[in-house]
């Protein structure tokens, strides 16, 4: 079931008060009144090869090694940061690029390919989005438990800032996992030691396009300034804090190898970029993300031109998160587009909520985007490891009952060790469930115009 409202543009302003809660809506209905957003932030993995517990071996093929897929964590933040990869060009193809294929046109035919191929879909997005997520090379960082709260100190050579997270312990014995959320506890990953990522601490969250070079990103890389967006500076942040958890792993008994991060509508980009970005984290639980998270840039402009509704897109989305000269760029020129970032997840596990009530979403745009990529863990071999739920009729940000026994059956395989289903595959509905609404294309047929490889 779906719940939908229709959206207008200048509502982004009106949402600048909710990011202190994490789960700021970017979205408004349109003759109905507005929900509260109850924003959920996931888990993030420390980085750590001498971890006593489970910690995977770091291999030069990442997460994926020749004999096949080990446990899909790696142990650092970016297992192909060596890999020789070039950015692609603009050029105009209407359908999603196909993942598989390299920049030179080579479609990859080994598992062990994915890592350089998804190497290049990070260079793509810094590229044209987000600017170059700064290197873990180029600050140290010094994290501290104090009994209550960790402390992150993180310094470069012009400065430095701290992540202060108040630290909720999880019950029992045994090394924990931990769940990261976006501004606040995760409502959705339970059983974990929960530290969440403040992203104000890094860059000021806010919902009409303001950048501050006050903010404390620009302490450490003043010479960042105006060349990257706040998601770049959050995903970094997220990797810094992971690096501190892991300094503090056996005084709050963790298992580094169990992370998950969570977040709902702007968190919920903010932790698919974080879980993208960083091979440490386990699980990505990417809620109500719209445009600019899982949604494709080039289906969400197929939808408003087929249907004349407004959604979220590559030319009206918020320009502190994303690059400024992204607003004049052809969607359908990217060499990349979303169902990428959301395949740089692989082989890890992912999972994404929708909610058709809420038209700023732009379902269809996700749903088709989040199929598309689901054939990169077919042809890695973890279907399991690949879910989405988009049942709808409930408050954004507020999971439907469906959607929280989806979240717990990946939370209780992928980080707490348990048994559990996650061939988990609800679908949004093409039927409109609020009158004006216009009915939904869900034939992904035809903006799909690749065969996923057989990979050895």
């Amino acid at each position: 079931m779906n719940q939908r409202a229709s959206v207008h543009l200048a509502f982004l302003s009106l949402l600048g008060s909710l990011s202190a809660a994490g789960c700021g809506s970017e979205h408004a209905s349109q003759g109905a009144n507005s929900p509260t957003p109850n924003p959920d932030q996931a888990p993030a993995v420390p980085d750590d090869s001498s971890t006593p517990l489970g910690t995977p071996p770091q291999t030069s093929e990442g997460v994926i090694t020749a004999a096949g897929l080990i446990r899909p964590v790696a142990a650092t933040e970016n297992s192909g940061a060596a890999c020789d990869v070039t950015v692609g060009v603009m050029s105009k193809h209407d359908a999603l690029p196909d993942p598989f294929a390299k920049h030179d046109g080579t479609v990859i035919s080994a598992k062990t390919d994915w890592e350089c191929r998804r190497n290049e879909i990070r260079k793509d997005i810094e590229q044209y989005e987000i600017g170059a997520k700064p290197d873990p090379s180029t600050s140290t960082v010094a994290a501290s438990y104090d009994g209550t709260s960790l402390n992150v100190v993180i310094t470069s050579a012009a400065g430095s800032l701290t992540l202060t997270s108040a630290v909720t312990l999880a019950d029992g014995d045994g090394r924990h996992c931990v769940a990261i959320g976006m501004n606040r506890n995760s409502g959705l990953i339970n059983g974990c030691v929960q530290i969440p990522f403040m992203h104000d601490q890094v860059v000021n969250a806010n919902q009409n396009g303001m950048v501050f070079q006050t903010d404390p990103f620009y302490t450490v890389y003043p010479e960042l300034w105006q060349k990257v967006a706040n998601y770049a500076a959050w995903s970094w942040g997220i990797s810094r804090l992971i690096d501190g958890i892991d300094q503090v792993k056996d005084q709050l008994n963790l298992d580094m190898t169990k992370i998950g991060v969570h977040g709902c509508s702007y968190a919920g980009k903010m932790a698919l970029f974080g879980g993208a970005f960083d091979e440490r984290v386990t699980l990505t639980l990417a809620q109500e993300s719209g445009g600019g998270g899982i949604n494709s840039w080039r289906l969400s402009q197929n939808f408003v031109t087929r249907t004349g509704t407004q959604i979220e897109k590559i030319d009206n989305t918020n320009y502190s998160w994303f690059l400024p000269s992204m607003r004049n760029l052809d969607a359908y020129s990217l060499p990349h587009d979303h169902h990428e970032l959301i395949a740089m997840v692989a082989p890890r596990a992912f999972v994404t909520f929708g909610n058709r009530n809420y038209e700023w979403l732009g379902d269809e745009s996700g749903y088709k985007s989040v199929v598309a990529a689901q054939q990169v863990w077919n042809a890695l071999g973890v279907a399991d490891q690949f879910g989405y739920d988009f049942t709808t009729d409930h408050t954004h940000c507020t999971p439907s009952t469906s959607q929280v026994d989806t979240a717990n059956a990946f939370v209780n395989k992928f980080l707490l060790g348990q048994d559990a289903d996650t061939k988990i595959a609800i679908p949004t509905d093409a039927n409109p469930h609020t009158a004006g609404q216009p009915v939904y294309d869900l034939d992904e047929s035809a903006v799909v115009d690749w065969t996923a490889p057989t990979l050895q």
